[in-house]
């Protein structure tokens, strides 16, 4: 029964949260305003402009200083590598050298001996294969490295040569390592030369407020155009509100005039009607005739009298 009573209640909670998201659904939704206006407000427009012509050149400024201390960062990489390479490579020369060292101790050769001096002359043409060495012979040394090789090397010479052949391709290495450092730390120091003059960021910054200051003048005279139109358009307005008025005046004036006119016709009528009763009323039928007359002319005058006062409220407005 627990078991059942906890599904009644989840299932409860599952379709109130199910009509609580259909009640947010239907709900709604506020629309952003902010781009219809830019459309509709030529002023805001040009500001919308300006201000994204003037971000995009200092943000292609910056993204280019970027792509710059990117490249630069990699070329400084670049010579750490190129360091540990000649690095490596200079060790493993001066081990073999350290070797060459021990090899003539332990063949018991003097450094300033004929054997030594014939070696340092036969080096000569394994140096050579060498990167950056200056070696040179003359025609001595070639006649004697000749005569050394016919009559054959001594054991020691032998084995010192093999060692230094070993150092060719470690000495490749720390040379071209070298140059390629060179070469990457000029690149280097090119650029941050140029940059110190040309300052990209603040001609990017000065071209932006050019740009801002070219769009406000622009502002300023969309603004004085909007002004006179506006302007122009009031006056239009107060112009027609004008001619409407004076013609509901001379409207007027003329319903007045018209009433002002009846109204003189009316006295001449009601003098000649009292007139006529005066003349008649020496018999009693005439007398009556007269009083009707004079009633309907009264009926008359009342009219006369409404429009009177209808014609001086039209003017009180």
């Amino acid at each position: 029964m627990k078991v059942q009573n906890n599904s009644i209640l989840m299932g409860n909670d599952i379709r109130s949260s199910r009509h609580s998201e259909r009640k947010d659904n239907n709900k709604i939704k506020p629309i952003d305003g902010s781009a219809f206006k830019t459309k509709l407000d030529p002023v805001a427009a040009k500001k919308e402009e300006a201000k994204k012509k003037a971000m995009k050149i200092v943000s292609d400024a910056f993204v280019n200083e970027l792509k710059i201390d990117d490249d630069l960062n990699s070329r400084r990489e670049k010579i750490k590598s190129l360091q540990k390479d000649m690095s490596d490579a200079n060790r493993a020369i001066r081990e073999i050298e350290d070797r060459r060292a021990s090899l003539r101790d332990t063949y018991g050769v003097e450094e300033d001996s004929q054997e030594e001096q014939d070696l340092k002359l036969l080096e000569k043409e394994i140096r050579c294969k060498m990167p950056g060495n200056d070696v040179r012979f003359d025609k001595g040394d070639l006649d004697r490295i000749a005569e050394l090789k016919k009559n054959g090397l001594s054991e020691y010479q032998q084995r010192s040569l093999e060692m230094l052949e070993q150092e060719v391709p470690y000495a490749t290495t720390a040379y071209e390592a070298k140059q390629e450092i060179m070469v990457e730390n000029q690149i280097i120091t090119a650029t941050e030369l140029e940059r110190l003059k040309t300052h990209p960021m603040v001609d990017a910054g000065k071209q932006a407020d050019a740009i801002m200051d070219e769009a406000s003048k622009e502002i300023v005279g969309m603004l004085v155009d909007e002004a006179k139109d506006h302007i122009d358009e009031e006056a239009e307005k107060e112009k027609e509100k004008a001619e409407t008025e004076k013609e509901k005046k001379e409207e007027l004036q003329a319903r007045i005039d018209a009433t002002k006119e009846k109204k003189k016709e009316d006295e001449k009528l009601t003098e000649d009607i009292l007139e006529g009763v005066a003349k008649a009323s020496s018999t009693t039928n005439e007398v009556s005739a007269a009083q009707q007359e004079i009633k309907d002319m009264m009926n008359k005058m009342k009219l006369i009298e409404d429009d009177i006062k209808g014609a001086a409220v039209d003017k009180s407005l």
